[in-house]
């Protein structure tokens, strides 16, 4: 019965470890952290952007001497964001992270 109790306390510590290390929502998250995440993921310099009327965000960045535009859809019932980013020399790129 003790051994029990034990794995059940490890257990919940274990998910409340990992809830409380990933339980922000990428679908809510603010301008600031949305470009940190995008810019690292398409290895960008220079990402601004800026909020959609639609939601989300929209901007451009630098990766090498191409300029990247980026779309940027946030899901918060889905713990997401999307992105669809465009260059000017021909990169093209979709992706998203989510936390689950």
């Amino acid at each position: 019965m003790k051994s029990q109790l034990g794995f059940v306390l490890v257990l919940l510590f274990a998910f409340l470890f990992f809830v409380g290390c990933n339980g922000e929502n990428p679908g809510t998250w603010p301008q600031d952290k949305v470009s940190e995440k995008i810019s690292k993921s398409l290895e960008l310099s220079g990402l601004t952007l800026q909020p959609r009327a639609e939601g989300g965000f929209t901007g451009t960045g630098k990766r090498d001497e191409e300029t990247i535009t980026v779309i940027v859809t946030q899901n918060p019932a889905e713990s997401r964001i999307d992105w669809d980013a465009k260059g000017d020399r021909g990169f093209v790129e979709t992706g998203f992270f989510e936390l689950r």
